[in-house]
């Protein structure tokens, strides 16, 4: 019993003393007045001291990245030869794979940052080394050699690890291994595969969504990819303990495999006239006659993995991150609700194993695995949100939802209930002062206010007095009590705020007044559809001018202060916390600008427009340029509270409201 005390007080003084060289490590670090490798030997300190500490290896592996990312920043002359080869990445690599073996506390910054690496190391590893670095033959072929040997010590370093690690671990980055599953190394691909068949094997009720996805592809490549995974998770499926559960395994692939099918074919049928509801199986196709699906139910609280706390003497291996009885599918409802927008998606209701109703959005002619990756990058900033001490306080939040897609073209989309479009809200308290928008007249007076200067007072008297600010009446309404009135509206600010610095920071446009919906229960701000990212907006036959909606009526709505109490204090406060996770948002970002499955820079429809970017290099530093407060064509930063000031003067600029599309509507 001493013995083992000893050695429990041993395992503390140790703690204790990697503690104290991390701390000393990153102070001389920050204080940059110290050479890297006596920084890097500080911090090796701290690892050696206590080597199974999540916090030690981390650390040591963040600074090795932020040696990397500066070699990146010079030019291929001056880059030392351990960039070139590939080197740091390995050490970034094999220090962020060690601390995932003693806890998850830094998982969402770490496996995506392993993943892109790899990945970059790969197909370095296969093309000939960039003209840039020189003609010398010999320098040539020694970095190419050196290259796949290091790429192959990272694959058994990988290897190890993905043998150690639970499966849950790379559960969490799911969406980013399957989209780079066609990886032209072919070391890379088969270990990609593997990773993914593991997943599956262990998680396959909650991951065999992302993978049936990809045996649907519309990309031949990618589909027999998919369908390789599939086959190595039912060869997986005999190593499992018992038959049953390899019985269970075979047939929850093939009814996964048919629900697919029913699922695509209820997205894609077409649906003759304008009706309200259709029939699932008569209209649609759907077959109510095969068994129940144990698939869970796509919505977020069944698909999201919960992660060990960090209090916990973690041991990875046995935490249980995703429910072994989920929530899943009982049956299909037969009544489908049919939304009236231009592609018709379908409202389709299920019957989830507690007997409760659950509906889904099934969206046709639409590529939702933008929308999905754009859900992960909200869910990273609510987690960082949550940590900060005044923003937990203020609740600060972006609303979320589980976006499942089913192929390129069609997905599902957990459906919220109780949500108003702010067009819907505006038009019908205008309809009840008998104010009717003329679009046509409209348009021709904002052409007018926007021809000259001298015109422009006639956006204010002519354009804006049709339509005093009435959102406040809403509020009113929907809240009588005061209390509840007092905190839905304070609800309705805060995360106005936060939506707006983050779809700022993110590009976000076309949030016209289908787009923004509120809650009906608590007043929340929810926002729809993020296809036009990345300033793409800038490229519109008339361009957007303002960073995010701050119309007249979302002022009014904010009660006496307008945006200069609350909102801006929340808006703040998200801009401050996103340049102290600067790094964690960049590489989630990364993860998605280099997905080679999805065009999310919009090339494809767009004309030129030298301030927008069209490569990823360039969309990562337009986006952590204004993480950083560098306005456009600037040199120097501002502080959070000027950038903050400078973007609410912008978004509420009468000549750039002015100039928004009609569609826009900067008049509600």
């Amino acid at each position: 019993m001493t013995a083992h005390n000893q050695g429990k007080q041993q395992q503390q003084q140790n703690l204790l003393k990697a503690r104290a060289h991390l701390l000393l490590a990153k102070w001389i670090d920050r204080a940059g007045q110290t050479q890297s490798d006596v920084i890097i030997g500080q911090y090796k300190q701290a690892v050696d001291s206590h080597n199974r500490w999540e916090k030690g290896h981390y650390y040591l592996g963040k600074h090795y990245n932020k040696l990397l990312e500066s070699e990146k920043a010079k030019t291929p002359g001056k880059q030392a030869q351990t960039f070139i080869t590939g080197e740091t990445a390995k050490l970034v690599i094999e220090n962020y794979l060690r601390s995932l073996a003693f806890g998850a506390k830094y998982i969402y910054q770490t496996v995506p940052r392993i993943l892109t690496l790899w990945l970059e190391l790969g197909t370095d590893a296969e093309l000939p080394l960039d003209p840039k670095y020189g003609t010398d033959e010999n320098f040539r072929n020694h970095t190419a050699a050196q290259r796949r040997k290091l790429l192959g010590a990272v694959h058994t370093q990988l290897k190890k690890y993905v043998d150690r690690l639970p499966p849950f671990v790379f559960y969490t980055a799911l969406s980013q291994i399957v989209a780079r599953i066609c990886h032209t190394n072919r070391a890379v691909n088969d270990l990609l595969i593997d990773i993914v068949a593991r997943v599956v094997t262990h998680h396959p009720k909650h991951a065999l969504w992302t993978l049936l996805a990809v045996v649907k592809s519309a990309s031949r490549d990618r589909a027999s990819k998919g369908l390789t995974c599939m086959s190595k998770v039912l060869e997986y499926s005999k190593k499992l303990r018992s038959e049953t559960d390899i019985s269970e395994l075979r047939a929850l692939v093939q009814r996964g495999q048919k629900l697919s099918d029913q699922l695509l074919r209820v997205c894609e049928a077409d649906i003759p006239g304008k009706p309200s509801t259709v029939s699932i199986s008569r209209d649609l196709g759907f077959n109510h006659g095969f068994p129940p699906c144990k698939l869970v139910i796509p919505l977020e609280s069944t698909l999201t993995a919960s992660l060990p706390t960090v209090t916990d003497n973690v041991n990875m291996k046995t935490h249980k991150a995703l429910s072994k009885e989920p929530l899943t599918i009982s049956s299909f409802l037969d009544e489908v609700l049919v939304l009236n927008s231009l592609q018709r998606p379908r409202r389709i209701s299920v019957r989830g194993s507690d007997g409760h109703v659950y509906a889904l959005l099934c969206k046709p002619k639409d590529d939702l695995r933008k929308d999905q990756r754009l859900m992960e990058f909200n869910a990273m900033i609510n987690r960082s949100l949550k940590k900060d001490a005044d923003s937990s306080k203020r609740r600060l939040y972006i609303k979320t939802y589980a976006v499942t897609p089913l192929n390129e073209e069609c997905g599902l989309i957990e459906w919220v209930d109780n949500l108003k479009t702010l067009r819907d809200i505006l038009l019908s308290i205008y309809k009840q002062k008998n104010i009717q928008p003329n679009y046509g007249e409209l348009r021709n007076l904002l052409n007018e206010a926007t021809s000259s200067p001298k015109k422009m007072p006639i956006f204010q008297s002519k354009v804006l007095a049709q339509f005093p600010p009435v959102f406040h009446e809403w509020f009113v309404e929907m809240f009588p009590e005061p209390a509840a009135w007092f905190t839905a509206r304070l609800r309705y600010t805060r995360s106005c705020a936060v939506m707006s610095i983050v779809g700022h920071v993110l590009g976000l446009g076309d949030r016209h007044g289908e787009n923004i919906l509120f809650e009906e229960g608590n007043g929340g701000t929810f926002h729809v559809d993020f296809n036009c990212l990345f300033d793409k907006g800038l490229t519109f036959e008339k361009p957007e001018l303002v960073p995010f909606r701050l119309t007249h009526n979302m002022v009014d709505a904010f009660g006496a202060y307008g945006y200069d109490g609350p909102f801006r204090k929340s808006a703040e406060l998200t801009l401050q916390i996103l340049r102290q996770n600067e790094d964690t948002l960049m590489t989630i970002l990364e993860t998605f600008v280099y997905d080679p499955t999805t065009d999310f820079i919009g090339k494809k429809k767009r004309k030129e427009n030298p301030i927008v970017p069209d490569t990823p290099e360039g969309v990562l530093e337009q986006v952590q340029n204004k993480v950083k407060g560098f306005l456009g064509g600037e040199s120097v930063p501002l502080s959070v509270e000027g950038y903050v000031q400078e973007l609410v003067a912008m978004a509420t600029d009468e000549w750039r409201l002015a100039s928004m599309y009609i569609g826009w509507c900067a008049f509600f």
